[in-house]
């Protein structure tokens, strides 16, 4: 499968920034280590996720787009005019 997802400034992914804005209205980035004080997300971008048959079998990618909005490995995807843009761009298949 692939996903859309936005990546923030600091180059994690904008899913790993707090959920919930702080006292300070900001999403810091939960990585450990990272600096970040607050998410800046750029534009959506196509990623890859894996998955196999069996526990035991070899991942492979899968070509299915995860449709914006919906929940997956990465909690609920972004479902922004631009990510439905993109997806709508790949119809749905990754390349």
């Amino acid at each position: 499968m692939a996903a859309i997802v936005h990546r923030c400034t600091c180059t994690h992914l904008d899913h790993v920034h707090a959920t919930h804005p702080t006292k300070d209205d900001t999403r810091p980035c939960t990585m450990s280590g990272c600096p970040c004080p607050d998410s800046a997300p750029a534009a959506p971008e196509l990623i890859p996720t894996w998955a196999a048959a069996s526990p035991f079998a070899t991942a492979l990618p899968d070509p299915a787009v995860l449709e914006p909005g919906t929940a997956d490995g990465f909690g609920r995807l972004c479902d922004c005019e631009d990510c439905w843009s993109l997806y709508d761009t790949t119809g749905g298949q990754a390349a």
